[in-house]
């Protein structure tokens, strides 16, 4: 049964039933999709789905109805104004769209006055110009409006830089490393989540800021971090404290591995010699090492632990690393 309507109806509904799935599918997706390529490519593809739906239901209607025109102009500026792809593509979707309605009424449909033809011709081709122009201005503004964002965030970043890096060595500075080091400590008070602290302190730092000057301390300084930086794990926390003097946060580490990485760290401090201004330089670093403890009360009570067994490695000779197991 046909209930009366005629095949190209029927055709007509189909079309749009199809074209609502479609759509409806297209949505799922785009929540799903992650990169711009994706987006922009579905989104085209769902364009020129509708674009040869509107066209076919246009060729469609009656040979008399070119009342279509006059809703694809605004759809032609649609186009340009809400499809999120460049402008390249709204300009490609428009002319399709464009074209084809002009192509449909000039074969498809009666013949109409010359008036009539230029008239809807004339707006099309406004429609597209003014369009393509709003869209260039739009694209433009989103670009500026990126890089001022862009430029914010590289800003915002440097800030932070400065704020909390040692702008000397590129270690952390004291504020953020004891920042980072309290967030150690909670996490061993609420998950028993051990941890190892290293105190580092160059030998004779001094005399050798005496004899080659203080540019040639601060290069050493810059050299001695990058050798901690080279052998430390992406985890661990180095700050430098002030001075010639550095700390070592390393989580999840007991101090038998702790104590291997320090003999590593003395080892190449000691082997190590740096170069500035055609002259050598060389010198040494003693280390003290200890774990948190469950009496312990704050992040201090560890670092203070460590800073009596790098002040014991220093009066027993320096170039060593001394252990300190609790009240030991």
């Amino acid at each position: 049964m046909n209930f009366g309507f005629s095949p190209i109806f029927y055709a007509v509904i189909s079309a749009r039933v199809a074209f609502l799935a479609f759509s409806a599918m297209t949505l799922i997706v785009l929540k799903h999709i992650k990169t711009v390529k994706q987006h922009n490519y579905l989104v085209f593809i769902w364009s020129a789905f509708y674009i040869m739906l509107s066209i076919y239901i246009n060729a469609s209607r009656s040979l008399t109805n070119i009342n279509f025109s006059y809703i694809d102009t605004l759809i032609v500026l649609a186009f340009f104004l809400i499809l999120p792809t460049n402008v390249y593509i709204k300009g490609l979707l428009a002319s399709i769209l464009t074209i084809g309605d002009l192509v449909v009424i000039l074969f498809f449909k009666n013949p109409i006055s010359d008036l009539s033809l230029n008239t809807i011709g004339l707006s099309y081709l406004v429609a597209n110009v003014l369009g393509l122009f709003i869209a260039n201005r739009l694209q433009q503004f989103r670009q500026k409006h990126y890089h001022v964002l862009l430029k914010e965030q590289n800003l915002r970043e440097e800030l932070e830089k400065v704020a909390f890096i040692d702008c000397l060595t590129g270690a952390l500075n004291r504020r953020k490393f004891f920042q980072l080091g309290s967030l150690e400590f909670d996490k061993f008070l609420r998950y028993k989540i051990t941890f190892s602290v290293m105190m580092l302190d160059l030998d004779f730092f001094k005399h050798l800021n005496d004899e080659f000057g203080h540019a040639a301390g601060d290069h050493y300084l810059k050299e001695f971090t990058s050798i901690i930086s080279e052998n430390k794990r992406s985890s661990d926390v180095l700050g430098r404290l002030g001075g010639e003097e550095f700390a070592l946060i390393l989580p999840e580490t007991n101090l038998n591995s702790a104590l291997e990485m320090a003999e590593r760290l003395r080892c190449l401090c000691d082997e190590k010699k740096v170069y500035f201004n055609k002259q050598v330089m060389h010198t040494t670093v003693s280390i003290g090492i200890t774990k948190v403890w469950e009496r312990d009360q704050t992040l201090q009570d560890v670092l203070n632990r460590a800073d009596e067994a790098l002040y014991y490695a220093k009066e027993n000779g320096r170039n060593q690393v001394h252990l300190k197991i609790k009240g030991a």
